[in-house]
């Protein structure tokens, strides 16, 4: 054998080599594989009317001499009651104050401008004919429900003898699960 011929062949070696080389670098992966994932926790939202307000009893306009009873249904949002959105399988419970005026565990409103005037006033949740004072509501969400609406009506006790004005209260409502 010849040195030419000796060369060629260390030549085609090496070129052989060079070639496994580059293929084995020109093969890459052309399929990859990621995680998707999400936690989905327990929770509700409260349609609210306004910034901070849930929505209002509006008793409208009576004379300071009228007598009885009179209702009123919570509107918020469009809505006749209280809008609550929960996540399935959720269980709620909801509790409202005494408000701001409340003397002897009645619900008062008071009359503004500096005024010691009041009008005792009811609530009444879900259609009950028991008064709603401080006491859990509770509801369940089951699986495939999200929506509910929570209907409250005011009743205000008109004694016949009130002072003009402008009469109000605030109750806070919560909704806990």
């Amino acid at each position: 054998m010849t040195c030419l011929s000796r060369i060629a062949r260390l030549v085609a070696r090496i070129a052989a080599t060079i070639g496994a080389l580059f293929i084995g670098v020109a093969h890459s992966e052309t399929q990859r594989s990621f995680q998707v994932s999400a936690a989905i926790v327990k929770g509700c939202v409260v349609a609210a009317n306004g910034a901070s307000q849930l929505g209002r009893i509006d008793f409208g306009t009576v004379a300071g001499t009228a007598r009885g009873t009179l209702d009123a249904a919570m509107v918020s949002g469009g809505t006749s009651g209280i809008a609550i959105e929960c996540t399935p399988d959720t269980d709620v419970t909801v509790t409202a104050d005494m408000g701001e005026n409340a003397s002897g565990g009645v619900r008062r409103m008071k009359v503004g401008g500096g005024g010691t005037g009041f009008v005792a006033y009811q609530l009444f949740a879900d259609g009950s004919s028991t008064a709603w004072t401080t006491q859990a509501l509770a509801y369940r969400f089951a699986i495939g429900a999200t929506k509910r609406t929570l209907p409250i009506v005011g009743r205000a006790q008109l004694t016949g003898a009130m002072a003009a004005g402008s009469y109000a209260d605030t109750v806070r409502v919560t909704i806990a699960w």
